[in-house]
């Protein structure tokens, strides 16, 4: 393995400038710009809807059937974004932004919706199939399908919001979220055969003020290959547990401490456990985390490590003090979504003994109906201090049961689209 440095501070300095440059400090302006045409194609608000691959589209469209949908945001009066916020197994509040363009530009709104964990698919689909139609609504009572509005109110019990169950209703279990796990797979046949098992356990529990979650996990997988002089048979593990504690500072700090437990075949780990105070700043509020967002991170670790063999740098056991700074970023805009990590770590007792990775995903919206896909993960790793003395098995590096050493590991994708023809992006049909 080469010594080598990470990449230089200067690196997480340019590309987070670039990501500034890519964040108007207005692209979330709300105005409520009341439009008064009424002179839309058809005489029907045209909506884009940029939904999550999760979401029911076909659902929204039966339930909405006063408006068109189109296939591209620049064909679009009003363009809807949606996004989840998954609040551990507490549950999840939905966000969505409705932008007017064209005649209803300037003509914004903010929405969410809370969905507790006890709800159904059905009812979460209906929930945020609701909250459109409550978004929608003041576009349409600007064009000549006003009239096919009705306002009715609910003479049930309004639901309670997440804060309400957090502060006023009485909880035995003081919002803890406990799940238990387990599951396998098998296969079998003449020459070769094999069987995967895990289990663990979740805790969690999830508030404006605190991130609670411990996660221990356990997983076991065994390979067995018939070969003319006999079997070979190929038993591996990965048991472990995480731990995390997070205090809500302030609208942009936090700190917390992280507790990793590890017990590796793969890694050459007999026992790990390391414990990591941490600190991070959000550039923007967290409250606008599902639209944008760019933090800094900070933590410093101390643990032991102890092997399962020793290792090429002659060690069957070792403390260590490391430290990593992480920034990240993540956009979702009407222009498309984008999103980059940049971490870099190092070992005290040898800074050579470092690790740099970094990652971007950007999907964008060049013009009308195309749109350009890019990702792209970048690793220069220099920090493998597991690795076992002596060479691999050939089965072992065939069956990649064992971590091989290398100094980088890059991959990549990257695709294009174009869509044209009618406006409209067509009708649910379930027929054959």
């Amino acid at each position: 393995m080469n010594s080598k440095n990470f990449i230089p501070a200067g690196s997480f300095l340019f590309t987070f400038l670039f990501l500034l440059f890519l964040t108007h400090p207005n692209a979330y302006a709300g105005e409520s710009i009341v439009s008064g045409s009424r002179n839309l194609q058809n005489n029907r608000l045209q909506v884009f809807l940029d939904l999550p691959r999760w979401a029911d589209e076909n659902f929204i469209r039966q339930e909405i059937p006063v408006v068109d949908f189109v296939r591209d945001k620049d064909l679009a009066h009003v363009h809807i974004i949606m996004t989840r916020h998954q609040s551990g197994s507490a549950g999840a509040t939905y966000f969505f932004s409705i932008i007017g363009s064209m005649e209803f530009k300037g003509m914004n709104n903010e929405l969410s919706l809370w969905a507790p964990a006890s709800n159904t698919s059905y009812e979460n689909r209906a929930g945020y199939t609701n909250m459109i139609k409550v978004g929608l609504a003041p576009y349409i009572a600007n064009t000549l399908m006003a009239d096919k509005l009705s306002i009715v109110y609910s003479t049930d019990p309004m639901p309670l919001s997440r804060e309400e169950i957090e502060t006023e209703v009485k909880d035995p279990w003081n919002q803890w979220i406990f799940e238990i796990y387990g599951g396998g797979n098998f296969s079998k046949e003449d020459k070769r055969s094999s069987a995967n098992f895990r289990y663990g356990f979740y805790a969690d529990k999830i508030t404006e003020d605190w991130k609670l979650r411990f996660r221990p996990y356990f997983n076991y997988s065994e390979r067995n290959f018939v070969v003319d002089d006999g079997t070979i048979t190929r038993v591996t593990h990965r048991n472990g547990f995480n731990g995390t504690v997070v205090k809500s500072l302030n609208d942009h700090w936090s700190a917390g401490i992280f507790t990793n437990m590890l017990s590796s075949t793969f890694h050459n780990i007999d026992f790990n456990v390391q414990v990591s105070p941490a600190i991070e700043y959000s550039l923007y509020p967290y409250r606008e985390a599902t639209r944008r967002s760019i933090t800094f991170a900070y933590r410093v670790g101390y643990g032991y490590h102890k092997y399962l063999e020793e290792t090429i740098f002659e060690k069957n056991d070792e403390y260590l003090f490391n430290q990593s700074l992480e920034a990240s970023a993540r956009f979702q805009q009407p222009w498309g979504t984008f999103r980059a990590g940049l971490t870099g770590s190092n070992f005290f007792h040898d800074f050579n003994l470092n690790r740099a990775e970094f990652f971007a995903n950007l999907n964008l919206r060049i013009f009308q109906g195309f749109a350009l896909n890019l990702s792209g993960n970048f690793d220069i790793i220099n920090d493998l201090l597991a690795i076992p003395r002596g060479d691999l098995s050939l089965e072992d590096i065939l069956l990649q049961q064992r971590r091989q050493a290398t100094d980088y590991q890059v991959s990549g994708s990257i695709g294009l689209s174009y869509t044209f023809g009618s406006s409209l992006s067509g009708a649910y049909n379930p027929r054959l």
